[in-house]
């Protein structure tokens, strides 16, 4: 049984192994790494929980830890106990300052039990001046909307400040996690941090009655989470406002003379879409519920088609694809070299993530195994090779440059190719009547959205 005792103890191999994690993350594997509000981060030392919504298993985590980490603490989690079931799993969770909770759909209960010597040991660490992290969602979800919290933060919180006299000052930090896309390489990803919060006022609740505690501190937390998150939470219409807020997101930015690639504005303008889009359902129903219908329409088409809106109502230049053929044709010697040269960490990669059910733990599995793991090997295997038959170790170091630098190519290529199969399916339909539907439905919805929202 591995031993969870001083798990807050600093660790200088987590440290060194922390330096590395943070190049692949924050430059390699993300495009851009943005943190907002990084001042609102209590002091090191401050006893502080930190609450956020989970959406992309343990890339969360990570963006996390990314955020925490740049005064040197070292945070301690707290994740679902099914992932601790294999010994070689629990002990690198542990070396990563990782403890199990369990939740009662687990079904077991002498794990359940154990939570609460979890939450003790949490609330020691917290006593002693360290930070916690929980997800209190208890599980993750792929969309922007968020569940219900569980009310285990809330009993470690309580408990550390009880064993403190209730003097303690503990802090809970609100984050909110935005991904440009939450499965590409070479996304963006996008931590904000609310301003800290302490919850004094609830300590009589609590000592009267720990459930309504439990219940008044759930509240306050999740509320301060939500002011920070795109959350869309009319889920009988999830798919439509979701659609409606990639549609209008770009032509808001637009209007205002903002930077439509700055993730931080494109989360900025999908909060106001929904907020606009939920007062529109309260305040006209009847409308609101024909623009779903229209949106409806509009993503079955799109479906039918083959095509994404962003080509939808646009020139389709002839000069334009000309162009892009012609670079594209220029360059295919680069992207079958990167191509050929990273075949085989890529594959490794993909070979063992496709087995995992769980979509929303694609791109852990993606950067752990490609990213930390099996394309640095690779390289160093490279390298060696070429250096050994080439005799030149400069040789090899600009044959591995160029396979590193190439990987980024064949990335770029294949988005570029997928728009220009969009740009040839759009010509292809362009005179059809399903088309010219299309691009009505298109003008409509954003005529009434413009309404709506602007």
């Amino acid at each position: 049984m591995i031993s969870f005792d001083n798990i807050d103890k600093h660790d200088w191999l987590y440290d060194f192994y922390m330096n590395y994690l943070c190049i692949m993350h924050n430059h390699v594997y993300y495009r851009r790494f943005y943190i907002l509000n990084q001042e609102n981060i209590p002091e090191r030392g401050r006893p502080t929980i930190v609450i956020a919504n989970h959406q992309n298993g343990l890339m969360d985590a990570l963006a996390i830890l990314h955020t925490m980490y740049r005064d040197r603490r070292q945070p301690v989690f707290i994740a679902r106990g099914d992932i601790f079931k294999k010994d070689i799993f629990a002990r690198v969770l542990r070396f990563l300052k990782i403890m199990p909770t369990f939740r009662s759909r687990d079904g077991n209960v002498s794990d359940m039990k154990s939570n609460l010597t979890i939450y003790n040991r949490a609330a020691r660490v917290l006593r002693k001046g360290g930070t916690i992290v929980i997800f209190p969602e208890a599980t993750h979800q792929s969309g922007h909307f968020m569940n219900t919290f569980k009310k285990g933060f809330c009993r470690i919180a309580f408990a550390a400040e009880e064993l403190n006299d209730f003097k303690l000052g503990l802090q809970v930090l609100p984050l909110n996690i935005h991904y440009s896309n939450y499965f590409n390489f070479r996304s963006d990803l996008m931590v904000t941090v609310g301003e800290p919060f302490t919850f004094e006022e609830l300590f009589d609740t609590y000592k009267e009655n720990h459930d309504r505690g439990y219940l008044a501190l759930n509240e306050k937390a999740r509320a301060r989470v939500k002011a920070i998150t795109p959350d869309i939470d009319i889920p009988e219409y999830y798919n439509e406002i979701e659609a409606l807020t990639q549609m209008m997101s770009e032509p808001l930015l637009k209007s205002k003379g903002l930077n439509v690639n700055n993730l931080p504005n494109q989360k900025d303008a999908a909060m106001t879409v929904i907020a606009n889009i939920r007062q529109y359902h309260t305040d006209e129903p009847e409308r609101f519920e024909q623009l779903m219908i229209k949106v409806r329409e509009y993503m079955a088409l799109l479906k039918r088609l083959g095509i994404q809106n962003w080509i939808v109502n646009r020139k389709l230049s002839i000069p334009r694809l000309v162009i892009r053929i012609i670079l594209m044709f220029l360059t295919l010697p680069l992207f079958v070299f990167g191509y050929v040269n990273n075949y085989i960490p890529r594959a490794f990669t993909k070979h063992f993530t496709d087995k995992i059910e769980d979509p929303m733990l694609h791109s852990s599995f993606q950067y752990v195994l490609g990213s930390v793991v099996a394309f640095p090997i690779f390289y160093l295997l490279i390298i060696s090779v070429v250096w050994a038959v080439s005799g030149h170790f400069w040789i090899a170091a600009i044959y591995i440059l160029l396979t590193f630098m190439t990987a980024f190519f064949v990335h770029y290529y294949k988005i570029a190719f997928r728009k220009l199969l969009t740009f040839f399916r759009a010509r292809r339909f362009r005179k059809t009547e399903e088309y010219r539907t299309l691009c009505r439905l298109n003008a409509e919805i954003t005529e009434e959205a413009e309404g709506i929202i602007f």
